[in-house]
């Protein structure tokens, strides 16, 4: 059993990129953790001591951009180019069952596969996904502002506020700024059509929506059925890691019921 951080090499058409991951090969079933905007690998630390997933191989890349993945020259940060690394990621296990855990704009990204790629996989776990510009707190804020501003003034005060939030789980430290920018405006405009909700709906697999009980406003869970909704107790946007114990038996559930 191997749990270590390593360099994932991954072709996506002509371009190499060398994306900074934590792995563990254990089985054939396969979770494959989606960070969200501004956030790393570490998001899903807990993960890797839960006794829930032994016997189950875990894979958490940083997205290029954050953590220890750099973004290379000429990538836009958009989602749809995030899509495409992600679903290079999902081809390179194709032999495995795949179980995508996204949390937050790494839901977002996830609604962006195409279509033959969700249907190929055993569960989509979206937790607490982006689908709506009322949902989009620090995007918001980001793209409201020119680039500059974001740089010079804007992005100091978020890693600054956000350093000083206890129940707050980002990585800004290790966050691009071009990154950060370029990803926020992206997901403010797919925020604000009815794509992402429509490719949702449209999934060809089992799909779930976790959520922490204290963010029962979102006005995502109007437009989810009811029976695909999870809510975790004492928990809020960083559900994962404000009540691990209760997510990751939820998540541990959910992998071993069969679809």
């Amino acid at each position: 059993m191997i749990n270590q951080i390593s360099i994932y090499p991954l072709r996506v058409r002509a371009t190499e990129y060398r994306l900074s991951v934590r792995f563990r090969e254990d089985g054939d079933d396969l979770i494959l953790f989606v960070h969200g905007l501004g956030c790393s690998k570490e998001s899903w630390r807990d993960a890797w001591q839960r006794p829930e997933l032994r016997g189950r191989s875990l894979l958490a890349p940083d997205l290029p951009g954050f953590g220890h993945t750099a973004c290379l020259p000429g990538f836009s940060a958009n989602l749809e180019d995030y899509a495409q690394v992600l679903g290079a990621l999902i081809d390179a296990h194709a032999l495995r069952r795949i179980h995508l855990v996204a949390h937050s704009m790494g839901g977002s990204i996830a609604l962006l596969l195409p279509p033959q790629v969700l249907s190929r996989l055993e569960n989509l776990v979206l937790v607490e996904p982006r689908l709506f510009r009322s949902s989009c707190g620090l995007a918001a804020v980001t793209a409201d502002v020119s680039s500059d501003e974001f740089c010079r003034s804007v992005f100091p005060g978020i890693r600054q506020q956000m350093n000083n939030d206890p129940k707050a789980v980002f990585d800004l430290d290790r966050s691009e700024t071009g990154a950060f920018y370029a990803s926020s405006r992206s997901l403010m405009k797919w925020s604000a059509q009815q794509t992402l909700l429509e490719n949702y709906k449209r999934a060809e697999c089992r799909k779930f929506f976790i959520y922490g009980a204290d963010n029962q406003h979102l006005q995502e869970l109007t437009c989810i059925e009811k029976a695909q909704t999870i809510a975790i107790e004492q928990a809020a946007h960083f559900v994962m890691n404000d009540n691990p114990d209760s997510f990751y038996a939820c998540l541990s559930a959910i992998v071993d019921t069969p679809s």
